[in-house]
């Protein structure tokens, strides 16, 4: 029986990672977009926003790296519960 709660707690806490994992993936997603606004390829130099372009690529790293590790935490609780 405390093999089936722990599993049950597993698949719990793996639902809330997934969902946490979907929510940074449209975050980066935002942040990616927001990038190649500030520059857009065929502006004049003068209308590019580098500055504000890189505080958003450096949050998107943070965040990237951020969903990376997820991505390796649900794989791990995925192996040990079985699912594939």
């Amino acid at each position: 029986m405390s093999f089936d709660n722990e599993r049950l707690t597993v698949r719990g806490r793996l639902a809330e990672k997934e969902q946490e994992a979907k929510r940074l993936e449209m975050s980066i997603y935002g942040d990616v977009s927001a990038v190649r606004t500030m520059l857009p390829p065929f502006a004049k130099i003068e209308e590019m926003q580098p500055q504000q372009a890189a505080v958003q690529a450096v949050e998107l790293a943070a965040k990237h790296t951020d969903y990376l590790g997820l991505i390796g935490e649900i794989a791990a609780m995925k192996k040990a519960l079985g699912i594939t």
